[in-house]
């Protein structure tokens, strides 16, 4: 009898260690996932208005730009398509378009695909035919936003959309961006795409 009494003291110290450990667990996740760029914003990126009048390129001017503009052996291009094929994008062959549009428009080169990172992990969690990684036009409570006719499409209207209603206002950093692209200034958001872009320069040689 006496040894059952002693052991009550023992069950309650395991039961606030386990309640502990727990409590621990649900904040270390939540933070490894970020790191992973598997925090998803897809709801919260609703403030971007879709302007098919802010895409001044055409397709035939998209090809041109990419077969122009991009100079061979641009490590940049080698460094997107990496990025691209590390995580499984349906987006791999890219890497020209991102840095194209980047270019043409006056975006950071890591940006776009940043964005396509924490939205969609790069075009995998996507509305089924959309193109659309950016979670662009995408209104709070809804799995749904602009369909996009291929992937070159999105790339450069979405850098379109950034240079006219971000770069052109002064919103040209995450922090900034985040303040017009997601629900209340979204830091989760803001951390995520930070975290890719400096994946993407760190491969830069």
């Amino acid at each position: 009898m006496g040894r059952q009494v002693s052991d009550v003291p023992l069950l309650i110290l395991w039961f606030i260690t386990l309640v502990l450990a727990l409590f621990a667990v649900s904040l270390i996740i939540p933070e490894l996932i970020k790191i992973e760029g598997l925090n998803f914003s897809v709801s919260q990126s609703s403030k971007n208005v879709f302007d098919e009048t802010s895409l001044s390129v055409n397709d035939d001017t998209r090809q041109l730009l990419v077969s122009t503009t991009v100079k061979a052996g641009d490590a940049r291009v080698l460094v997107i398509d990496n990025f691209l094929l590390r995580y499984d994008s349906p987006m791999i062959g890219h890497g020209k378009d991102f840095i194209a549009a980047a270019d043409y428009y006056g975006l950071d080169w890591r940006l776009l695909p940043a964005i396509a990172f924490q939205e969609s992990n790069l075009g995998k969690k996507i509305p089924r035919g959309s193109y659309n990684p950016f979670g662009w036009a995408i209104y709070t409570g809804k799995k749904s936003g602009v369909y996009f006719d291929n992937w070159s499409h999105s790339i450069f209207t979405v850098a379109a959309g950034l240079k006219k209603n971000y770069l052109d206002n002064g919103l040209a950093t995450p922090e900034t961006i985040a303040v017009r692209y997601t629900e209340d200034a979204n830091q989760t958001w803001v951390f995520a795409v930070k975290t890719a872009m400096q994946e993407l320069s760190s491969q830069v040689y």
